[in-house]
């Protein structure tokens, strides 16, 4: 493989040609800012684009907040078939794409670059100046699963570095504490999480949370959606009403907007009481299973670093961490939907 670097331009070089690109989209239509709390750290989006924010903040409408004096990190987001604005051609080829989206030979100890891969975006960062960059061709190509947890390369690397870890996994409970769902997909995670909206207990996530440990484990919302397998939405059948992309169920998932309709369901943080791995076993009932710390980190770590650009090291220590101060159990996951939920809210009740 020839990953000559040679005509590269220096990483921040790059960041500041694009970010260029995001004034001229300004210029030419008009900048739109939105401001969100997430994890106790103030975020503004600035939207060169109307077309892309539909595409950006439903998932995030839950955490939305009034405008503040000065954000702790700055997003800038267009698209070019809107406003009319390219990018210059991408120095890169093929070959110096990464499987999880980072870009060789533009990345450094500051600046994080990533293209995501089936969304077609590119996402930049710039951790010295807390600036980020979301650019895409065209908004109205921006698949659903991408609107469903959108940034999430950005929110990944900056939040990360205030010791916050975005997870695959969900999370669900009460205040004063919850569990987290961890495994692969498949495993039962955005069922048992959505079967919850119909019970006492709050929803937190069914795909990604964020996490932290001091001074004790926690989880924080961060998308207040849902997916669910086309074929496999009749399970839940009253979240059937509001899948809102019901005309495509033969090519993508179903998508719930759930903040839309279960708002004083939605929580933003909790503690953490243990770790829950879902797993389908075709019995009539559902029941818990102890299980080891072991077992709770192989279903959290290898699914989440393949799933997010520029996770490493520190990623493993905070999940690591969380994991080993918490009780780990199979959950069973019978056909009785109804028994996931009170199985979960029992549990959380004797803790």
């Amino acid at each position: 493989m020839n990953n000559n670097l040679d005509s590269f331009p220096q990483p921040l070089e790059f960041f500041n040609d694009i970010y260029s690109y995001y004034h001229q989209a300004v210029i030419k239509s008009q900048n739109i800012s939105y401001y969100y709390q997430i994890a106790g750290f103030n975020i503004c989006l600035n939207f060169a684009s109307s077309d892309l924010i539909s595409k950006i903040i439903p998932a995030l409408y839950h955490l939305k907040i009034d405008e503040v004096s000065s954000a702790d990190l700055n997003i800038y987001l267009w698209d070019s078939h809107s406003t009319g604005v390219k990018i210059p051609p991408p120095p890169w080829q093929r070959n110096h794409l990464q499987k999880r989206g980072e870009i060789i030979g533009l990345n450094s100890d500051k600046i994080y670059t990533s293209f995501q891969w089936g969304a077609n975006a590119l996402s930049l960062l710039d951790l010295e100046r807390n600036l980020g960059i979301y650019w895409v061709n065209n908004a109205n190509f921006v698949p659903y699963w991408e609107t469903s947890s959108p940034l999430r390369s950005i929110l990944q690397v900056w939040l990360s570095q205030k010791n916050i870890q975005l997870i695959h996994g969900g999370a669900v409970g009460l205040p004063d504490g919850g569990v987290l769902l961890v495994g692969k997909g498949g495993s039962g995670k955005s069922t048992t999480a959505l079967s919850c909206l119909d019970s006492e207990l709050f929803y937190l996530s069914d795909d990604y949370s964020l996490i932290t440990t001091n001074p004790i484990p926690r989880a924080h919302s961060v998308y207040s959606t849902g997916k669910k397998k086309p074929d496999d939405v009749d399970r839940l059948p009253f979240l059937k009403p509001i899948i809102s992309n019901s005309d495509r169920l033969g090519e993508e998932k179903a998508l719930y907007f759930l903040h839309e309709h279960f708002p004083e369901k939605i929580i933003k943080t909790f503690p953490l009481k243990a770790v829950l791995i879902p797993r389908i076993t075709g019995e009539k009932d559902s029941y818990l299973e102890k299980t080891s710390s072991i077992m709770g980190l192989s279903s959290l770590i290898p699914s989440t670093i393949k799933q997010l650009p520029h996770t490493g090291e520190q990623a493993c220590k905070i999940m690591t961490n969380v994991v080993n101060q918490l009780p780990c159990y199979y959950l069973n996951l019978g056909t009785e939907i109804k028994q996931i939920s009170s199985i979960i809210f029992n549990f959380l009740k004797t803790k």
